[in-house]
C-alpha cells in the first residue's frame, strides 16, 4: 500500500527510465488526496488501484466568522520570493492604507484560526500541491481567497467564491488583490455572502464525516478485492 501526499515528489529521487515501486506486485492500491494527484497517478500507472481520500480540517477550530478586519493574511515560508514582491509592489502603490497585512509563521493551530477568522482576505502561495489545506481553513474561517491553486487547489479555489491567480504572475496578483480590496470598503456585504458561499463549500466536502466514509470505503474495496489473495 503507498499513500502518496504529493503527485509532485511520485519521482523525487528517482533516475529517468527507473522502476518504479508503483509497478510492484505486492501494491495492493495507492491512495491520495486530492482530484489533481488521482488523474496524475491514474496517467502515470495504468493497471494499479487508485484511490481518493478527500481530508478534513479541524472544524471546531476553523469556522466561519463574520466579523471581519481590513486585514490581509498569508504564510510566507512558501514562495517567500513571491510574497516579498507583491507585497513591495502594493506598498509602493500606496492603494492599501486602510489594510493590514499579517503574516501567519511559527503559530499554533489556535492563533493561526484567529488571524484567518479576523482576517478579510487570505493570500494563497500554493505550489506544487498534494492538496495545500492553508487556503481550505481559510476559506472556513470566511476569508476571501486570492491566489495560487497549487494545482491541487482547482478544485476548491473556485470563481465563484474565491479569485485563482495563474501561477507566478505577480502582477495579476498585485491587481487583484487591490481590486477585491478596495471593493470590499465599498460593497462589504456582497463579499461576506462570498466567504460565507467558501465556507459552506468547505464544510461539506472536507470534513471529518467525509474523511472516515472515505477511508472505509476505500479499505473495504482493497479487502474486498484481494481477500482471496492475502
Amino acid at each position: 500500500m503507498i499513500f502518496n501526499q504529493n503527485c509532485f515528489y511520485t519521482f523525487h529521487n528517482t533516475e529517468i527510465e527507473n522502476d518504479s515501486h508503483y509497478l510492484n506486485k505486492k501494491n495492493l492500491a495507492t491512495i491520495t488526496v486530492s482530484d489533481n494527484s488521482k488523474q496524475y497517478l491514474e496517467t502515470t500507472f495504468k493497471n494499479i488501484l487508485i484511490e481518493r481520500i478527500r481530508l478534513s480540517i479541524n472544524e471546531n477550530c476553523f469556522n466561519f466568522n463574520k466579523e471581519k478586519k481590513k486585514q490581509i493574511c498569508f504564510m510566507p515560508r512558501k514562495l517567500n520570493e513571491d510574497i516579498i514582491q507583491i507585497l513591495n509592489i502594493l506598498n509602493l502603490r500606496g492603494k492599501l492604507k486602510n489594510w493590514e497585512f499579517i503574516p501567519i509563521d511559527n503559530k499554533s493551530e489556535e492563533e493561526v484560526s484567529k488571524i484567518m477568522k479576523d482576517s478579510f482576505i487570505f493570500l494563497s502561495l500554493n505550489y506544487k500541491e498534494g492538496f495545500g489545506l492553508p487556503p481550505v481553513e481559510a476559506m472556513a474561517c470566511g476569508c476571501i481567497v486570492i491566489g495560487y491553486t497549487g494545482q491541487a487547489g482547482k478544485e476548491y479555489l473556485k470563481p465563484d467564491f474565491s479569485f485563482p491567480i495563474e501561477e507566478r504572475n505577480i502582477i495579476d496578483f498585485v491587481n487583484t488583490i487591490e481590486k477585491v480590496a478596495l471593493d470590499i470598503e465599498k460593497n462589504e456585504d456582497f463579499y461576506l455572502n462570498m466567504s460565507k458561499k467558501a465556507s459552506k463549500y468547505v464544510s461539506e466536502n472536507y470534513n471529518y464525516s467525509n474523511e472516515q466514509n472515505d477511508t472505509l470505503t476505500i479499505w473495504n474495496k482493497i479487502v474486498n478485492l484481494y481477500k482471496n489473495k492475502i
